[in-house]
């Protein structure tokens, strides 16, 4: 910012030591350096925001670009997309439906297997899976389980909530 050389800043330390003193001397360069650092930040700060409105001005003519190659590609598949329906229906006027010789056909009554005079839904197939117990079933199953391994009374008469402290197993600390 500013040019000085390291005799002038010298010859202004002795200046400032002079008429301000060594008591209030560090006061001064504290303030001075604060000041300093204000500007500093303040210059940085305007910097970056003319940068970031040069780069919102180049996002907005990209955008403007993308919008109008969109509006041309657009209106380039509609054109295609009218071409098609004329052809469509050009293609459909000349094709004529049969004038009166051509008869429905009719669907027999009852489809069979390879002629076995059988219909299709009396034919039994073999299940592909194994049919297991329902969930009622399940259920009955397992609470008869718990009613088999309920522990006696005399076990839980001590109400502990949890399962009493293993002090045996316990890593011995020797000091």
């Amino acid at each position: 910012m500013f040019d000085f050389s390291f005799g002038e800043l010298a010859l202004i330390g002795a200046v400032a030591l002079v008429v301000l003193g060594p008591e209030r001397l560090p006061k001064v360069a504290r303030t001075v350096g604060d000041w300093l650092g204000k500007a500093q930040r303040y210059v940085s700060q305007v910097k970056a925001d003319i940068n970031r409105e040069m780069e919102l001005a180049e996002l907005k003519k990209l955008q403007e670009e993308a919008r109008a190659a969109a509006q041309s590609v657009q209106s380039a598949v509609q054109g295609f997309e009218s071409d098609l329906q004329k052809v469509a229906a050009e293609a459909s006027s000349a094709i004529s439906p049969p004038d009166g010789g051509a008869t429905e056909a009719t669907a027999p009554g009852d489809y069979t297997w390879e002629g076995a005079g059988e219909s299709w839904q009396s034919q039994r197939f073999q299940r592909r899976y194994k049919p297991g117990p329902s969930v009622d079933e399940l259920a009955e199953e397992i609470a008869r389980l718990k009613r088999q391994l309920a522990l006696p009374d005399a076990y839980t008469a001590s109400r502990r909530k949890y399962a009493p402290r293993a002090r045996v197993n316990r890593p011995r600390i020797r000091r």
